[in-house]
């Protein structure tokens, strides 16, 4: 490998130039990737699109549509049950339904309409007749005179001969003397030959309005309720449309349960008529782009909007919460990227006294430029777990560049400033080193390609591909410019200390710890020991709701909603079957549903085709004949039958309304528990679906493989520095630091009382990596000090205070990047940053600790058994 490394080194020397020439070119190209950066927010994420849960959610997206879009408009009960904001929730569902992608609306309006259309159309009356009885005479009081001769026409036409006759008795009881003498003279002048209708007509002339009045009571007392329902209809089909009533008309309707809001119209105008919902239906095929540009023509609608003053208008749900999640991402990586900068020039300053020191900063930033424009090339997303791949590859692409840079400095002074000749040495010394370090390094990020969940693998690969381009970059690019700027000089412009104070401490620090490293090595089996116990006692949170900014406005406003309404959180389960309709289907989906809502407590409500029926028919049981099912769904508000039944039949929807304080681990078993007691009967297949159930599903998938993914990465990092030793006790020594680092970890979440999310749990991949590196740099650099014939604690000393200062210089930046996770807004991010900060402190301590420790410990009884 080093002959490998001895010829880059000359071709570095004689063609500094056009290495230089290259990379730009090489960066231009992939500059033009960045543009082609797509982002994934959406179920993708968690996961994996050839599963069965993401195909039969596709299905289901293809025939009920996407997310739903929850508008609520709050005020005054009074200002809301109004004509004015009526005839603007019409206009305002209007002008939203032409945004693309938003592919209808319903709110309470609509469905009255609709009521209003049909065959025999109904609306909520009220649940008393005195109710019922005071809003008839409200609407009848509202309709034209010619509409309610028609339905007194049609009335008494459809009256028996003894309720013609009780009418007509009550009738003439109801007359003053002086319009009995004005009756019988008209009637008189009539002649035998009269007619029925003469004779009504001559009545009704004569009768006040308070007469009529009171007969039209008493008839409507007479009537059966065949009768009373025909009339209603009647009567119904003559209003105007709902947005186009007065108030009192309006509000009466609305609020006809003794006040109330009817058990029909609670769920789109809640908290009795305080607020009032739209619910705008999306596309299938919407991604975070897309719920962006809705979410920004929707907050435009609403700022355009001619609700009254009084009136607040707020839009949640999902789309919304995504589409602002996308800008939010864009300002946080700008963030990030700034701080990391700033911090890591810092920090050079400070701890790593050469010359040039930012320049290993600099060619990160082309590093950066290689990785996220391959990404943009490759189709590899933007996620909330790559973001975070941004301060980590600066970490680790400068710490890279710190190697390099300390070893040439010093190959320099040794080499009597002779560039050529320090630059031959470093590539030919440090070249092989860190690129075992960054191959190892890559292998176990490459392992999170076993996690079940997309945004993980994706993690691992994007990190793998970062490290070994800032590799590639830094190598070429700084011993390119190096050789370019000093092979002309015989003295540096400014001379370097030979001895640090870092360098200096690191030499006392190895002396203490070669003095006892046993009870050094035995604290840290017992620290590591405990940490492994706790881990499986640490939760997993996949709620993309608690991984995002908590102040966005539409996650306020979509808590808002829910503080609201309740609960909008649904576990959907997809009935497929022949016809969903039969009456042996809905007998088995109502019996399913009721058991489910009577067994757990955390359900709190279902929606379904047999529960809207139900509704429709009072509660009582459902029909067992088709015809009877067919009549009774033709009476349903098209706008909400499309939401639980296709018009194929072949499809329904049940979904049970589940406690919104519930953890997801909770949501997860109560679904699993849920769908073990499908006992559906052949014909009939029931399937956990939708954006709920595939981040429940996320659960699953993030943190399974975990302990397969830290195995394998132990063994791959153990065959690989097994095969570079070729000699098992140096392979041990390098891993077994890891490995109590790995048990540090989960105890650190333990003591923070922190949970795992998607990116905590790709910690033990990153430990692996970072920790790895730090350990073979130590190590090669003892085996190099070892082979000029020093003893085992002065090869180990010279080591740590040469490399070791290079290392933690190392690990310093790198905490550095992962510190700026802190300071950003995403709460998943943050906790991703405390943790990996945390982490490399303890990779960097037992570098540089427990590793000279083994070795001096096990050389000692070496000898001693000489």
């Amino acid at each position: 490998m080093e002959r490998l490394f001895t010829k880059f080194g000359d071709f570095i020397i004689r063609r500094s130039k056009l290495t230089i020439i290259v990379i730009t070119i090489l960066t231009v190209f992939c500059s033009l990737g960045l543009p082609k950066l797509e982002m994934q927010m959406g179920n993708n994420v968690f996961v994996n699109e050839a599963s069965d849960v993401f195909k039969r959610t596709t299905t289901y997206q293809e025939q009920f549509g996407g997310e739903s879009i929850f508008i609520m408009i709050s005020g005054d009960p009074k200002v809301l049950i109004s004509q004015r904001t009526s005839q603007e929730i019409v206009r305002f569902a209007q002008k939203a339904g032409q945004i693309e992608d938003i592919t209808g609306s319903m709110h309470y309006i609509s469905l009255m309409n609709e009521m209003l259309a049909m065959e025999h159309p109904s609306l909520p009356l009220g649940e008393d007749e005195a109710s019922r009885s005071k809003l008839l005479n409200t609407i009848m009081a509202a309709i034209s005179e010619q509409d309610q001769r028609s339905i007194q026409q049609s009335m008494m036409k459809n009256l028996t001969d003894q309720q013609r006759t009780d009418l007509q008795n009550y009738t003439l009881s109801q007359l003053t003397k002086n319009q009995q003498q004005q009756l019988a003279a008209k009637m008189a002048n009539l002649g035998e030959k009269n007619t029925v209708g003469q004779q009504n007509a001559i009545l009704n002339g004569l009768l006040t309005k308070q007469q009529n009045d009171a007969i039209a009571i008493y008839a409507q007392g007479l009537l059966t309720p065949q009768q009373q329902s025909a009339m209603a209809s009647q009567v119904v089909q003559a209003l105007p449309a709902v947005q186009d009533m007065d108030d009192n008309l309006l509000q009466q309707l609305v609020f006809s349960d003794k006040g109330k809001i009817p058990s029909q119209l609670m769920t789109m105008i809640p908290d009795n008529g305080k607020h009032i919902l739209i619910v705008l239906n999306t596309s299938k095929n919407t991604d975070i782009l897309t719920y962006s540009r809705i979410n920004r023509e929707l907050n435009q609608l609403i700022d355009s909007s001619n609700f009254e003053s009084k009136i607040t208008v707020k839009a949640g749900g999902m789309p919304v919460v995504l589409g602002e999640v996308k800008d939010e991402v864009i300002s946080t990586m700008a963030i990030m990227l700034a701080i990391a900068v700033v911090l890591m020039i810092v920090v050079l300053f400070l701890v790593f006294p050469v010359r040039r020191r930012v320049l290993s900063l600099a060619f990160v930033l082309v590093g950066l430029i290689w990785t996220f424009g391959f990404m943009g090339w490759a189709g590899l997303p933007i996620t909330v777990a790559t973001m975070a791949t941004l301060p980590i590859i600066i970490g680790l692409g400068t710490d890279f560049g710190v190697q390099f840079h300390n070893r040439y400095e010093e190959e320099l002074k040794i080499s009597n400033y002779n560039a050529t000749a320090a630059v031959a040495k470093s590539i030919k010394h440090m070249g092989p080193s860190v690129g075992i370090a960054v191959f190892i390094m890559s292998l176990s990020f490459l392992t999170m390609l076993l996690s079940k969940a997309p945004m993980m693998q994706q993690f691992g690969l994007t990190l793998a591909i970062g490290v070994m381009f800032c590799y590639i970059i830094e190598i070429c690019l700084l011993f390119s410019t190096f050789h370019l700027l000093d092979h002309k000089h015989t003295k540096p412009v400014k001379s370097v200390k030979d001895s640090t104070w870092l360098s200096r401490f690191l030499e006392k620090y190895t002396h203490w710890v070669g003095k006892m490293p046993v009870p050094i090595i035995l604290v840290a089996l017992i620290l590591s020991v405990i940490g492994f116990s706790t881990e499986s006692s640490i939760p997993t949170e996949t709620n993309l709701m608690k991984m995002i900014p908590q102040d966005l406005k539409a996650l306020k406003d979509t808590n808002s909603l829910q503080d609201v309404v309740g609960s909008t959180i649904y576990i959907t389960y997809l009935v497929e079957a022949k016809d969903v309709t039969d009456p042996d289907t809905l007998n088995w989906m109502n019996r399913f549903e009721n058991k489910v809502v009577t067994q757990y407590k955390d359900v709190e409500g279902v929606t379904s085709l047999p529960k809207l029926m139900l509704q429709m028919n009072g509660n009582r049981d459902l029909p067992n004949d088709q015809k009877e099912i067919a009549n009774l769904i033709e009476q349903m508000p098209p706008t909400l039958l499309k939401s639980i039944v296709t018009t194929n039949k072949h499809y329904a929807t049940i979904q049970f309304k589940i406690n919104k304080d519930l953890a997801s681990s909770e949501q997860l078993a109560l679904m699993n528990t849920i769908t073990q007691h499908i006992d559906a009967s052949d014909g009939i297949k029931v399937s956990p679906v939708g954006t709920q159930v595939m981040m429940l599903h996320g659960i699953d998938n993030v943190s399974a493989n975990h302990n397969l993914i830290t195995i394998t990465g132990l063994s791959i990092i153990f065959i690989g520095l097994l095969l570079v030793y070729r000699r098992l006790k140096y392979a041990l020594y390098s891993l077994l630091p890891i490995v109590l680092v790995l048990g540090f970890s989960p105890g650190t979440l333990h003591v923070l009382d922190l949970s795992y999310n998607p990116l905590t749990i790709a910690l033990s991949c990153l430990v692996l990596g970072i920790g790895t590196e730090f350990t073979i740099l130590i190590m090669e650099r003892y085996r190099e000090e070892k082979s000029k014939g020093l003893s085992t604690k002065e090869a180990i000393t010279v080591s740590l205070s040469k490399v070791g200062q290079a290392i933690t210089v190392s690990g310093l930046t790198v905490m550095i990047g992962f510190s700026t996770l802190l300071f950003v807004s995403f709460p998943v991010l943050r906790s991703f940053g405390i943790t990996t900060v945390i982490d490399t402190l303890y990779s960097l301590i037992c570098a540089i600790t427990i590793l000279p420790a083994i070795i001096i410990l096990f050389r000692k009884k070496k000898r001693s058994k000489r």
